[in-house]
């Protein structure tokens, strides 16, 4: 499909979008997808928006069991520079703000330059446990102003973070994430994406 850009909200600068994705540039809904599906694509693109450490966003696009999306940085591309080049924000929470026990919705997450050959970052929660620092899903957005935190500090703002030197790649353009559940109810069964932002860009 043809990428849709987000529009700016009245009131807030277009600076605070800069470090997240521009454009969505596909999207294939999975089994009991459709919570958030009226509010695309702006649900999805732009700042991950203000949730609690206990109950995550509600700002966000149910995948559906085995649903994907893949969205872009526009004619920006993120780059691989010291540790963290981007991250990906579920709504993920602590049960009951215990740090050790995360509720997660997993997802795959793939990169690509061009849209056609794609790189995927190794994920299999059955093997790794509650917390495979390979998927998406699983880490809790931290309490943030996306217009002050410019650029990102990966240390501050939580969410699942991803390093492309672990694929060996230099720069890459789009991220498709691809949900990995095997059950859930409609409307909300599956990842529930809320947004990613990138940490380092190309000059």
């Amino acid at each position: 499909m043809p990428p849709n850009e987000t529009p700016m909200p009245t009131g807030l600068d277009a600076k605070c979008y800069e470090p997240y994705a521009q454009e969505l540039f596909a999207h294939t809904p999975g089994i009991n997808a459709g919570y958030g599906q009226a509010k695309m694509p702006e649900v999805v693109l732009g700042p991950t928006m203000k949730g609690s450490l206990t109950s995550g966003s509600v700002n966000v696009l149910s995948l559906g069991i085995g649903g994907e999306i893949v969205l872009s940085f526009g004619d920006k591309t993120v780059a691989d520079g010291p540790g963290t080049d981007f991250i990906v924000w579920e709504n993920a929470f602590y049960v009951n703000g215990d740090p050790s026990v995360s509720f997660a919705e997993f997802g795959e997450v793939s990169v690509s330059l061009d849209g056609t050959e794609w790189h995927t970052f190794p994920c299999d929660p059955a093997q790794m446990g509650p917390m495979d620092e390979g998927c998406a899903g699983w880490r809790p957005r931290k309490e943030f102003d996306p217009c002050s935190m410019l650029p990102l500090d990966p240390q501050l703002v939580g969410g699942d973070q991803f390093d492309l030197a672990e694929l060996g790649l230099d720069e890459i353009r789009y991220v498709k994430i691809r949900d990995l559940a095997e059950s859930g109810a409609a409307p909300t069964a599956g990842f529930d994406l809320d947004a990613v932002g990138a940490v380092h860009f190309s000059p």
